[in-house]
């Protein structure tokens, strides 16, 4: 439901709201550090990077695993399916799967959410903003009547230079962007995402880039005292480990974007500034706030989670300690020799030390008698125990984390050979942890799809052409706008085990579908031919069947309308997802 219009103009100038929020962003940030211990963040990131003491024999477990969970977390391939809740809806539906899946690839959510399982994995917590058209907070007012009237031209300065860098956000376009954790906070207190009254981010922008954007206010006073873009007023330990620097001519700003769901508002402030920057209706705010938070190990009491470097970090500098006392031991454990002085002489004792299996060296024993008194061997040893010990240490790493030595690309070590029932049964029961990861990854893109579509709905008045494929089996262009589409509709992702693909195996697949399909009546052939096409390079699938009359190629949409009407003269059948084109 929009309840945007019912508030009226709020013009917050006052110094004790501003104080407020103030106060509430140093409460946030408080918050965050206290129990979300995100001092120890620095570390946690330093150590998957690799940063270690020079005196120290690493065995970067934090990486390995680091590196392990993410390709057997995220999508590779990631499809929604959209299903109408009401009847008379299928067509709604079909475009709009068609323009969902089409937005995955186009607006790189894969990365991002990537990122987000990486952020989660050393922060405890990964944070995602949606957004549309612009990255710094959309509005409206400021839409084009030249250019178009799905886009704004906030992004561009009066000369026509950008003033917005990033290549994920498109004008007239939803966008989801993963946000730092360090630069992420709720209120103080919070503990489900569901029930936080607003959140803000940090960002900080070229002062001139702030004075060049229409959607601020009160900024002729403002001061830029930050020189370099990590700086900020937190003093983040990144800064003092920066390896370039920025542009020291260029001046930086500060900004707390705040997102109110009590108000329906989006504020925009500086803590070194004494007034509000902006101070609008937020657009954004669609089925709840425009942000998402993933997390996979669950605090039930507080909104910041455990990290899983956390949870392993005394194992991993255990680890490190028995690798280094190893390198120690191998040191100590070098060939040691002891002779009676005047027994052996300098030539003699070079032969003796020499890499030279035949050496033979010749002493006098004299009175002694014995040549053991003369000279003496001996070598100490590596304790076998620290093998042992670093055993232990990584099977402790992997029952924290959940993950086998198979998981990690590795053979599990075995006693005897096990039986195929046997080996299934290990690997299920490895999974489970992994699946439910991959749950929580599909719920955050279901989340994120439905915000963006809530977007789509609301901004995009313009008509725009998208395929499908229509009731018939056959592939049609349609042309449509934001409105035409809107409905109720369910959303659903199935986070399956992902295994490795190639073109090869794609193609192996394809053709063992054909073999079955043939024998189904009725199937579309068109269809089927179209999709094992892709496989080929050197084949374009849109020359094979060249499109007839209205809906059947690009510069040929039909209606919306034709649309629904074929749907319903054919029964309202279910139509499945189109392959190619765009928005």
């Amino acid at each position: 439901m929009d309840t945007k219009g019912s508030y009226g103009p709020i013009v917050n100038t006052g110094s004790k709201i501003l104080e407020e929020w103030k106060g509430n962003i140093r409460a946030g940030i408080k918050y965050r550090n206290v129990f979300g211990k995100a001092r120890d963040w620095s570390r946690n990131k330093n150590m998957y990077r690799g940063f270690w003491a020079n005196d120290v024999v690493p065995v970067n477990l934090v990486y390995a695993l680091g590196r392990s969970l993410i390709p057997q977390t995220y999508f590779r391939n990631p499809r929604i399916s959209v299903v109408p809740k009401l009847p008379g809806y299928t067509p709604h539906a079909a475009v709009l799967e068609r323009i969902d899946n089409y937005l995955i690839g186009e607006l790189g959510i894969k990365n991002q959410l990537k990122s987000m399982i990486l952020d989660c994995y050393l922060c405890g917590r990964g944070m995602g903003i949606l957004g549309y058209d612009t990255e710094y907070g959309f509005n409206p007012q400021f839409m084009s009547t030249e250019y178009s009237q799905d886009t704004s031209l906030t992004s561009f300065n009066k000369e026509g230079e950008l003033i917005e860098y990033t290549d994920e956000v498109k004008p007239g376009m939803p966008w989801f962007l993963r946000c730092n954790p360090l630069d992420f906070i709720v209120p103080w207190g919070t503990n489900r995402w569901e029930e936080a009254q607003w959140f803000a981010f940090r960002k900080m922008r070229p002062l001139q880039d702030i004075k060049d954007d229409p959607k601020y206010k009160n900024k002729s006073n403002l001061k830029a005292p930050y020189k370099h873009k990590m700086e900020g007023s937190e003093n983040r330990p990144e800064v003092q480990m920066r390896l370039t620097e920025e542009n020291p001519e260029k001046e930086w700003v500060e900004l707390w974007q705040i997102h109110d769901k009590k108000t329906g508002r989006v504020f925009v402030i500086s803590l070194d500034h004494d007034k509000f920057l902006r101070d609008d209706i937020d657009y954004l705010q669609t089925e709840g706030l425009p942000a998402v938070a993933m997390g996979f190990n669950e605090d039930p009491d507080f909104f910041w989670w455990s990290s899983d470097v956390r949870m392993i970090e005394h194992q991993q500098l255990e680890l490190n300690d028995i690798r280094t006392m190893a390198k120690r031991h191998r040191k100590v454990a070098l060939l040691k020799v002891l002779y009676d002085k005047g027994m052996v002489g300098k030539d003699a004792l070079v032969k003796l030390l020499d890499g030279d299996p035949k050496a033979a060296v010749e002493i006098d024993t004299g009175s002694a008698g014995d040549i053991r008194k003369a000279v003496a061997l001996f070598q100490s040893h590596v304790p076998p125990d620290l093998m042992s010990a670093a055993r232990e240490v990584r099977e402790d790493v992997r029952e924290i984390i959940g993950f086998s030595r198979n998981q990690m690309g590795s053979f599990e070590e075995s006693s005897g050979r096990r039986t195929a029932h046997e080996a299934e049964i290990v690997r299920a029961a490895s999974m489970i942890r992994v699946d439910e990861r991959r749950d929580v990854v599909a719920d955050i893109l279901e989340v994120i799809m439905r915000k963006q579509n809530q977007l789509v709905f609301e901004h995009w008045n313009e008509e725009r052409v998208i395929d499908i494929v229509g009731p018939d089996g056959a592939k049609y262009w349609v042309k449509f706008t934001g409105k035409q589409i809107r409905g109720e509709f369910a959303y659903k992702i199935n986070p399956e085990e992902a295994l490795p693909s190639n073109q090869m195996t794609k193609r192996e697949d394809a053709q063992k579908f054909i073999e079955l399909g043939m024998k189904v009546p009725g199937l579309n052939t068109r269809y089927v031919m179209e999709a094992y096409s892709r496989t080929f390079e050197w084949v374009d699938p849109k020359l094979l069947f060249p499109g007839e009359g209205a809906g059947r190629s690009p510069e040929r949409p039909m209606m919306f309308s034709d649309l629904q009407r074929m749907s319903q003269g054919m029964g309202g059948t279910p139509m499945s997802q189109g392959l190619g084109g765009g928005v």
